[in-house]
């Protein structure tokens, strides 16, 4: 935690440290994995965590892809997240 208890987080791709929202570091410094599913997995994990609706978490999911949240559901359940 930062000194005004904001989470502080990793990037994943270059070691950044990054506080909340760092998925417009990833998106915007490494849009290459940006685009990548893999980046679902995370990303549906951090929602949860700061307490997100499941469904709400994938329509997010879904619009910040511009997929549907169905696609995202399919692709979590397959990564055995959901």
């Amino acid at each position: 935690m930062s000194e005004n208890n904001e989470k502080i987080t990793t990037c994943p791709y270059c070691g950044a440290k990054l506080k909340h929202p760092y998925w417009a570091h990833v998106q915007e410094k490494h849009p290459e994995e940006y685009q990548k599913k893999q980046t679902w997995l995370k990303l549906f994990e951090d929602y949860r965590s700061m307490g997100m609706d499941v469904d709400i978490s994938l329509q997010v999911i879904g619009e910040l892809f511009n997929v549907e949240p169905e696609e995202v559901r399919f692709f979590l359940e397959q990564n055995n997240i959901l």
